[in-house]
């Protein structure tokens, strides 16, 4: 250390340097925002992975039943099985149909009400104990098969064919891009753009969306103050609430407004 020099002043100067260049990054961030519209198929990462599950189960915990020259494995119980189904058909109904916050609650009071009827005409002891015989029959290479089909299409949809096509916030424009040019993409001024975010769906965004781990999905919808602009809607964007925060920020830097 040279002679007079003052090791708090160092210190000063390296950490506003750093603030600075942590400013710049961010500004140079903040000069191009890209979203995708997710297709639905993004939320069907659950069927898959407890397929794998389903399977490992089946592994640990089979019953062998020949059949012809090949030996198949089955789950023992009766639960696995129902639950797979269950699940799928979980997954179907919920990434169609939109449960916004209200309707969450009128389905799961909807649910408990049933619980207890079923409770107090039969009792659910009664009930379950007709499950064992219904006997769903999946083998190992049924979960193994279907769930790696599964994921290699969720694997080409969302990160192949969702991402050709992207919205494009940069130099005060919106831009709709076709990475293989094969329709006509539109381009919208962001001075005076209104944004705002559908309400959540509770199962879609919070929960097959992995809101609750901080990451989720949303619906944002962008009305152009151009006349006759139509509104337009980017659909299960991923990371949703980063991505509204971004775009923002560069819609109050070039006129725009995140409030509809």
């Amino acid at each position: 250390m040279s002679v007079g020099q003052d090791p708090g002043s160092n210190a000063v100067v390296m950490k506003t340097a750093r603030a600075e260049a942590a400013a710049r990054h961010e500004a140079a961030a903040l000069r191009e925002v890209r979203l995708v519209a997710h297709s639905n198929i993004l939320y069907w990462w659950i069927v898959w992975a407890y397929g794998y599950l389903c399977a490992l189960g089946t592994q640990i915990n089979h019953i062998v039943v020949p059949f012809g020259a090949k030996q198949i494995k089955f789950f023992p119980d009766a639960w696995l099985g129902i639950s797979y189904i269950a699940l799928v058909l979980f997954v179907v109904v919920f990434t169609n149909v939109r449960a916004r916050v209200l309707h969450t609650f009128i389905i799961a009071a909807i649910l408990a009400l049933a619980l207890v009827g079923v409770e107090w005409q039969w009792g659910l002891g009664s009930f379950f104990k007709y499950v064992p015989e219904l006997k769903v029959q999946m083998n190992l290479a049924f979960y193994v098969v279907f769930s790696t089909g599964l994921l290699i299409i969720w694997l080409i949809v969302v990160f192949g064919i969702d991402k050709l096509t992207y919205w494009r916030f940069a130099g005060g424009q919106v831009v709709e891009s076709h990475r293989l040019g094969n329709a006509a993409g539109n381009v919208y001024d962001t001075r005076g753009m209104l944004m705002r975010r559908q309400p959540d769906d509770f199962f879609r965004h919070k929960f097959l969306g992995l809101g609750f781990l901080g990451l989720g999905t949303g619906d944002l919808v962008f009305r152009p103050a151009m006349a006759g602009s139509e509104p337009f809607i980017i659909e299960n964007v991923w990371r949703s609430n980063e991505q509204q925060k971004r775009i923002e920020r560069l819609l109050t830097q070039s006129g725009g407004s995140g409030i509809a």
